[in-house]
């Protein structure tokens, strides 16, 4: 028995060093069929669940602006599985809502960046504590996409200006990082594709506030910004905002937005 706790403890040491980011997955953007699943983990490396992302505040955002709880149908280590239930044409927002996360140890350098997890290895600083808050969002459609933006105003959000289901490769999309309902000026987004670490052997943090990768985008004066995509299929995007509440507590702000980015119509069926 103490071997196993042991062996227990070392696996959750392991979960925890690294800084992990919120996603959540469609099996389908464009709902055909009733098979529909949205997977909601935790990853290093988007879209590889690393630990499940259970939330009380899920919710799916109809056509119609209305917002509804709704509530997973399974849970395993790696993931919690949600299959809402499309009843009209239009654009649906599935979301997490803000998940209240746990309190990290952390370290605050003098220039007041934050650091935890690994990262706190690799600098100096003043002990200190930080609050992390998650937040994913994802959009998928049934028929015609009838879209419009419908901010919850409550935590960290990255909200599409235009349908986000409407986006392909070549085109743009224009969105906006708001909290708690305001703009968020020069938010720094993180734009990542599935896989990517594969190709180009990427291993950085995406929750570094370091990271200064070349597809990183910043939001304007009013929070928004334009993505081009360069690459179809799965996209991710990651904004972190930190806020300092007192001498030894920091509130750590993540929110992230799944998007599928599709080939444009004359190139979908050619090789």
């Amino acid at each position: 028995m103490k071997r196993l706790s042991l062996a227990l403890l070392a696996l959750v040491t392991a979960l925890v060093a690294e800084a992990h980011v919120p996603f959540l997955k469609p099996n389908q953007f464009n709902v055909t069929h009733h098979r529909l699943t949205i997977e909601s983990a935790f990853t290093e490396f988007p879209f590889q669940a690393d630990f499940a992302m259970d939330s009380p505040n899920f919710t799916i955002t109809s056509p119609a602006g209305e917002v509804t709880a709704i509530k997973p149908i399974a849970k395993t280590k790696a993931a919690v599985y949600l299959e809402p239930e499309l009843k009209e044409e239009g654009s649906y927002r599935i979301s997490t809502g803000q998940r209240v996360g746990p309190v990290y140890k952390a370290v605050e350098t003098p220039d007041k960046k934050l650091y935890f997890a690994a990262d706190m290895k690799r600098v100096s600083g003043k002990p200190t504590t930080m609050n992390y808050y998650s937040y994913a969002d994802t959009y998928i459609f049934k028929g015609q996409q009838k879209y419009k933006p419908v901010p919850l105003n409550k935590g960290l959000e990255i909200i599409p200006l235009a349908s986000p289901n409407g986006v392909q490769l070549g085109g743009e999309l224009s969105l906006q990082v708001l909290e708690h309902g305001k703009p968020v000026p020069n938010a720094r987004i993180i734009v990542v594709t599935d896989n990517e670490h594969f190709s180009k052997r990427r291993m950085e943090d995406l929750y570094d506030v370091e990271n200064v990768r070349p597809s990183n985008l910043h939001a304007n004066q009013q929070g928004e910004f334009t993505f081009k995509p360069q690459k179809a299929g799965l996209n991710f995007l990651f904004v972190t905002v930190h806020h300092q509440l007192n001498e030894h507590l920091w509130e750590s702000l993540n929110a992230s937005l799944t998007l599928e980015v599709n080939l444009p119509p004359e190139t979908a069926n050619k090789p």
